[in-house]
């Protein structure tokens, strides 16, 4: 989401009138978008920031804002925190930063809290026809203007989240759970596609709520992006993320099991601990044998799709029971990928504020390379079994890792490494065999596995 964030202010501004700098040094004004769901986050933002205060005390024209989350949380005192910072914007004013960029000649600026007018979380209000700014149509949203398009892109669904987790600041920074309306993501989807896109992931904290309350549920809006926007258009694939096991229904399973090869047969679906005690602590709202129901459910409705999962490790008085509840769901359910983190207080939660974080550091950083390396074994195992398979990559363009490979994902999102095409002129050179490689991006490519690491499959493509 902050990513998508940070592309949509970029665009934003640029359409105001402002240049994007080569780099921070070269710069008038940088603006640093910022996380608050974990201390270690928020403390690289004030790291980062604290870098260019020299720099905005010697020189008045020199702006440094902070924009996201952070900003949210901690407001007015953000500007105690860093010295000499101009603006301080909210996720929910971050569609205003062409004005607060105007307010700040006049000196500090704050905005947090809801906007003053209609929010307008993402993309435009007109979703029939193109706005104009000067005479010119406004690029779609999350292809930001003078930028390459790309291969595969975040389109925001809905923000917020009414769920109150007992450790996470989302519903206080982010707000309550709004949905945009359907015909307006189709709108934006259509648009970034004609720009190159070919991968479309919907973006909401709890994507499975979208709608509710509404007569379109996210399977209705799976099914409606897929016929407004054909493939024969470019949209080679759809995906969605984060969902809330309380919120998965056999309906959607359904619908990403018959809406393949066009919907990626994927689900991450955060499970933060295997212990029902802890769970209740945490307030996630359901039980141990109640996640292992809908790990069932989505097995027997979409038999293709695969799951990754996310845990908190150390949370307020976890024991070693506990502990162990979590290393059998993860050996159990064998997920496609875990993200593990270590608890960290969050001022303003319930377990911030009212449980003593009592598991010492130094446990919770064995805990947490315990499930790091279960979850190496199971994807070691998992890339084992793949070996003489062919999958279907979507190719996103040269690694970044070996510019002599390729790199792409399945639809069950394993990411896959593989060599370029054999160019057709045995003697072309290095330039040509480059250009070729990044002709491949965007395109589906069927590879044969060969070898693979926990995180990594390698193969070659099949003739």
């Amino acid at each position: 989401m902050n990513k998508l964030d940070s592309e949509r202010i970029a665009d934003a501004l640029r359409r105001a009138g402002h240049m994007e700098a080569a780099t921070p040094a070269d710069a008038d004004t940088v603006i640093i978008n910022s996380c608050a769901v974990r201390r270690r986050a928020e403390q690289k933002v004030l790291s980062r920031a604290t870098q260019f205060s020299p720099r905005a005390a010697k020189d008045p024209g020199f702006w440094l804002g902070v924009m996201g989350c952070f900003a949210e949380r901690r407001g007015v005192l953000l500007f105690d925190d860093i010295p000499h910072l101009r603006m301080v914007v909210g996720p929910r004013r971050q569609d205003e930063w062409p004005r607060h960029l105007a307010e700040a000649e006049k000196g500090r600026v704050l905005a947090v809290g809801e906007p003053d007018g209609p929010d307008e979380p993402n993309g435009p209000s007109e979703p029939d026809g193109p706005s104009q700014s000067d005479g010119a149509a406004i690029p779609a949203v999350g292809v930001p203007r003078g930028r390459p398009a790309r291969v595969q892109a975040f389109v925001a669904a809905m923000r917020g989240c009414d769920n109150h987790c007992a450790y996470c600041v989302v519903p206080q920074v982010r707000g309550a759970e709004s949905s945009r309306p359907p015909r307006e993501i189709v709108n934006e989807i259509r648009g970034i596609v004609q720009a190159g896109v070919r991968e479309v992931t919907l973006l909401g904290q709890n994507i499975d709520a979208y709608g509710r309350g509404t007569d379109t549920d996210l399977a209705s809006l799976l099914e409606m992006i897929l016929t407004h926007v054909p493939e024969s258009e470019g949209l080679l694939r759809l995906r969605f993320v984060t969902s809330h096991p309380r919120d998965i229904t056999p309906r959607l399973a359904h619908a990403v099991r018959d809406l393949a090869p066009r919907v990626g047969q994927h689900f991450h679906m955060p499970a933060q601990s295997g212990s029902t005690r802890v769970l209740a602590a945490m307030g996630r709202g359901y039980t141990r044998a109640e996640y292992d129901g809908k790990l069932a459910m989505l097995r027997e409705c979409a038999p293709e799709a695969l799951v990754a999962s996310d845990f908190i490790v150390g949370f307020p008085g976890e024991t070693e029971g506990d502990f162990a509840a979590t290393e059998d769901l993860l050996a159990r359910a064998k997920f496609q990928n875990c993200f593990i983190f270590k608890y960290s207080p969050r001022p303003g939660t319930r377990a911030g504020d009212q449980l003593a974080d009592d598991v010492p550091a130094a446990e919770k950083s064995r805990r947490n390379q315990r499930l790091l390396s279960l979850q190496q074994a199971v994807g070691e195992e998992r890339s084992a079994a793949l070996a003489g398979t062919v999958q279907t990559v979507l190719v996103e363009g040269v690694s970044p890792r070996d510019p002599a490979r390729l790199i792409g994902r399945t639809s069950q999102n394993l990411i896959v490494v593989f060599p370029p095409p054999p160019a057709a002129d045995a003697t072309a050179d290095a330039t040509a065999a480059a250009a070729a490689a990044a002709a491949a991006a965007g395109k589906l490519a069927r590879v044969r596995i060969v070898s693979g690491t926990a995180l990594t499959l390698s193969g070659v493509i099949e003739p």
